[in-house]
Formats: C-alpha cells, sequence, structure tokens
C-alpha cells in the first residue's frame, strides 16, 4: 500500500490494533480509547484523514489478525462492527456515516482502512468523567484546554454558518 510508504501525518495515522496489546500478550481496552481519539480528531479537522488499524507505527505490517481472535466473530465484519459500536457508544451514533471502513491484503496480512470525513459538529469523547476535543496537530491528535477548544470552534464551525 502506497500509502503506508508515506507515512504518518496531519492526514495518515497507523495502529498496530484495535485491542490487542502486543507488549502484553492481552486485550487492552485502553487501545480502543486511542483508536477513538484519533478518530475524534480527524472528525474534528476540517480535512477529515485516514486511519489504517495492522500497521505498526514505523510502517510495518502487522495485520488484524490477533484483534481478529478476540471478537465474537473473528473476521472483518465482527472487527467493523466493533469498531463502529465504539465510535457510536463513545462519540455518538451519528458519527458512524462519517466513517468509512475498507479492508485490504497487504504482505499477506488483513489492514483495516478507516476513512473519516469532517464531522458537522464538534465530537468529544469522554476521558476520566469529562469530555474532550481532540485535534490534529502536525502528526499527532491532541486534547485542547477549554479557551483553545472554545477558540477552535468558532474558528471550525462557526465560520462555516
Amino acid at each position: 500500500m502506497s500509502i503506508v510508504a508515506q507515512g504518518e501525518g496531519p492526514l495518515i495515522e497507523f495502529k498496530s490494533s484495535f485491542r490487542w496489546d502486543f507488549e502484553q500478550s492481552r486485550i487492552n481496552r485502553n487501545l480502543e480509547t486511542i483508536v477513538l481519539k484519533t478518530l475524534a480528531g480527524f472528525l474534528n479537522s476540517s480535512h477529515g484523514g485516514t486511519l489504517l488499524i495492522g500497521i505498526a507505527d514505523n510502517g510495518e505490517v502487522i495485520g488484524l489478525e490477533q484483534d481478529f481472535k478476540t471478537l465474537k466473530k473473528p473476521n472483518q465484519d465482527g472487527f467493523e462492527q466493533s469498531i463502529m459500536t465504539a465510535v457510536s457508544t463513545q462519540l455518538g451514533a451519528d458519527l458512524c456515516s462519517y466513517i468509512h471502513v475498507l479492508f485490504h491484503a497487504v504482505e499477506g496480512k488483513q489492514v483495516c482502512r478507516l476513512l473519516v470525513t469532517p464531522a458537522l459538529r464538534p465530537v468529544f469523547l469522554q476521558q476520566n468523567g469529562s469530555p474532550k476535543l481532540f485535534v490534529r496537530t502536525g502528526g499527532a491528535t491532541r486534547d485542547l484546554n477549554i479557551q483553545e477548544a472554545l477558540e477552535y470552534y468558532q474558528i471550525r464551525w462557526q465560520r462555516e454558518k
């Protein structure tokens, strides 16, 4: 996939997995939150972005096989359902239509490509009991403090009206 060769940047992010922790060899639900942060950042950006799951930060193709094993339906369909359920419950059901899920075989391994279009409203992710607004800054996703979030809202959504 030539998109992998481009590396990570403002519009492209790689994640090794959705829920399988390769270092601890077990399911780690915190990884789901990391994926959701990235999706929220893309949804809140004015350009959207692409998230590739099954690719390490260095571009190594890891695949989804370990993630598949953690699912009730251990296949692409089950993987897509688990991601969309997480988006629906953690970010908002209305946002599922902004995320297009594709699967590709890369180097003989399954990789998931999430194409994210910008949301028409601010997207918040609950963290430690409070809503956080995440945005893409360069090749990273970060949360904004209240002042930054208000200013970003003005620039990103108020001017479009």
